[in-house]
């Protein structure tokens, strides 16, 4: 027969007293040949020196009880498939994230969904996070290689792979970037509730400006916001009672002077007297009328949470106790967050705040 046309298996020679040990004829490289549920199983030593050969062949023997002969078939879309299962216990937002990023990795994953997985190279997922992390922040890049580590660590745990190919990753974590928080100063925010209300083209726009005239005035986010209704509105007490969505915990919130006027004329808009369950406000978002009208003003492109915090400001300018903000914030930090986070981009950035601290000591 001729040599040259023979398989790798033709040219495997066994190596006398030594179990599942093969040497190729022609190029002196080793491998190991084990039968696992009438299958062989082929593996090359990727050496041609015996000793090392003997204990990387010891080595594979032990990992094939980490396969699962019935498993190992299985591919990256089945995996998927795995992975989202799993992943039904987690909150609303979670779910989000995952279905974002799942999307984006099957429109660009340019192996196939059909490939096996432990078919899966490093430098495949690498290349998949290359062509990512020029957009991404690098809170969001490691979304993107927490999806990865969990994925195949599914894998693994399922006997479907010895190893992650995650683990060969060239950057697997990088460290979080400081974020930037700004916060409209209050003639800033009246002047956006002012642009929103006055686009009459617009059939959302008093709705819009009333969303987020609310958020700035009771210093309550968007989900708290859309959620909020005229039976969580204590007129006796001069309270909201809110429903903090990251905790799921109830809290109160001040009417406070400024707030109450604009709950009263919203209240009047009504028809006729609201019921508990009716919603305060009719949408649940507000965020494209808040860009647009940023844009037209020239501003910087604030958020909803960047308007939730000119309440904040306003509230800790004023003198109002860290631990009482924190309080009708929702948080249960007693003031620390207030004290680390806001007070740093509203305080020390802020001239005109210096100016009035220093005038004090003259």
């Amino acid at each position: 027969m001729d040599t040259n046309h023979k398989s790798t298996r033709q040219h495997l020679e066994k190596i006398p007293n030594f179990p599942c040990l093969y040497r190729h004829s022609t190029n002196g490289k080793y491998y190991g040949i084990k039968k696992i549920s009438g299958k062989s199983k082929h593996y090359s030593l990727r050496t041609t020196d015996r000793k090392i050969a003997e204990r990387k062949l010891a080595e594979w023997m032990r990992n094939l009880d980490k396969i699962d002969p019935t498993a190992e078939k299985t591919t990256l879309n089945q995996l998927l498939e795995k992975f989202i299962a799993g992943r039904q216990g987690k909150s609303d937002s979670t779910k989000a994230t995952d279905a974002s990023i799942i999307k984006r990795f099957k429109a660009e994953w340019k192996n196939g969904l059909d490939i096996r997985v432990s078919s899966i190279k490093p430098s495949q997922l690498d290349e998949w996070l290359g062509s990512n992390e020029g957009r991404l922040k690098h809170t969001s890049y490691n979304r993107y290689c927490g999806f990865l580590k969990e994925l195949f660590g599914i894998a693994v745990a399922d006997k479907i792979i010895i190893d992650s190919p995650f683990n060969g990753v060239k950057t697997r974590w990088k460290k979080p970037q400081k974020p930037e928080r700004f916060v409209p100063t209050l003639e800033e925010f009246e002047k956006i509730v002012a642009d929103i209300r006055s686009q009459k083209f617009n059939a959302e726009a008093e709705d819009s400006a009333d969303f987020i005239e609310f958020e700035g005035l009771a210093g309550l986010g968007q989900a708290e916001a859309a959620s909020l209704k005229w039976g969580d509105i204590d007129w006796e007490q001069n309270v909201m009672h809110i429903l903090r969505h990251k905790t799921h915990e109830r809290f109160q919130v001040r009417i406070y002077e400024w707030l109450k006027p604009m709950l009263k004329r919203l209240e009047e808009k009504c028809p006729s007297p609201p019921s508990p369950n009716t919603n305060v406000f009719k949408m649940k978002d507000a965020k494209k009328s808040l860009a647009a009208a940023c844009k037209r003003l020239g501003y910087r492109k604030f958020t909803q949470r960047n308007i939730r915090a000119a309440l904040i400001r306003r509230l800790w300018r004023g003198g109002v106790d860290k631990k009482l903000i924190s309080m009708w914030q929702g948080h249960q930090d007693g003031g620390r967050l207030i004290l680390s986070t806001y007070t740093e981009v509203f305080g020390a950035n802020d001239k005109e705040y210096i100016e009035s601290e220093l005038a004090k000591v003259k």
